[in-house]
């Protein structure tokens, strides 16, 4: 299939604004996408929402298509045909916008955590959103990607092992929730990232009441 790739200068994103980009960058993206395996009919709308990001992002154009390329090749989020390519990568650029904005991280940062885990993630069920919203919250205290995302990553996994397997460990970790494990399992297959969320706040909760009634 030929793409057409629009005049430089002459770019129409959904938001209806025209954003500069020179003919080398859009070609350079375009070339990224489809080297990272986004489909070739959806290059073009791919490429139009990259060359948005660098222009309102700390995301170089190039490096957003990069990140965001194998994050949705890990996710499954390239092969859904549900929505269109500008429809679905607009969806998840105005998403990490957001994050970076209303955070404190940047949208580099997110997307550098959020490809570190978006295998384990994905493996225990979180959606796009999910791992995002993760990232965001880890990198936001300044938790290094690599270290942070390996990290997490293997709890994320050993947790899924651990109800797959209702194992003494879980049973352990729980002590000081007042969770029991088929509350946690059920929670946890229901929403990963919540249940990790919930059991850190309900032992914190406990252990601070504990140590306040000495």
């Amino acid at each position: 299939m030929h793409l057409q790739l629009p005049t430089a200068g002459r770019w129409n994103p959904i938001n209806g604004k025209e954003i500069p980009a020179s003919t080398t960058e859009i070609a350079s993206v375009a070339e990224t996408a489809g080297q990272l395996g986004i489909k070739t009919q959806d290059v073009l709308g791919f490429t139009r929402v990259m060359i948005d990001m660098g222009n309102s992002t700390n995301l170089a154009a190039d490096d957003a298509a990069t990140a965001i390329a194998k994050f949705a090749n890990v996710t499954g989020l390239a092969a859904d045909q549900s929505m269109s390519a500008e429809e679905k990568y607009s969806k998840m650029g105005s998403t990490i916008v957001d994050l970076g904005n209303n955070y404190a991280t940047t949208e580099a940062d997110i997307m550098n955590m959020a490809t570190n885990l978006a295998s384990a993630g994905t493996q225990v069920g979180m959606s796009e959103s999910d791992i995002l919203a993760l990232a965001t919250a880890l990198s936001s205290v300044g938790m290094e990607a690599q270290a942070g995302g390996t990290a997490f990553s293997k709890a994320m996994v050993q947790m899924q092992l651990d109800v797959e397997t209702n194992s003494e460990g879980l049973k352990t970790g729980l002590m000081w929730s007042g969770m029991s494990v088929d509350e946690f399992s059920t929670l946890f297959r229901e929403d990963a990232t919540g249940s990790s969320g919930s059991v850190y706040h309900r032992t914190f909760t406990v252990r601070r009441r504990n140590r306040l009634s000495y």
